[in-house]
């Protein structure tokens, strides 16, 4: 089974593959959960986003979770948002 610093590197370089535009973000670790069964990982990033592009302004934080098997630390998918819930 991947422990859990190894899913958060995994899931932080597929982030980068899934999200090319991601990949030079300063990305903030918000939260790691193992699925009840025990055969995924949900990692949750957060960054800065601008709403206009490259322009100076005020920017919000966003969210994605990567979904990683637990057994030997494959993609098993991306979503936006802080939730494990409803992910593929």
């Amino acid at each position: 089974m991947v422990q859990v610093a190894e899913a958060v590197q995994r899931s932080r370089t597929y982030l980068g593959e899934v999200f090319p535009s991601l990949k030079d973000q300063a990305l903030q670790l918000e939260g790691v959960e193992l699925s009840d069964d025990g055969k995924f990982w949900y990692v949750t990033f957060s960054y800065a986003e601008s709403q206009l592009g490259g322009a100076r302004v005020p920017t919000f934080p966003a969210y994605k979770t990567i979904k990683v098997r637990a057994e030997d630390g494959q993609f098993y998918g991306a979503r936006n948002g802080l939730a494990s819930v409803g992910l593929m």
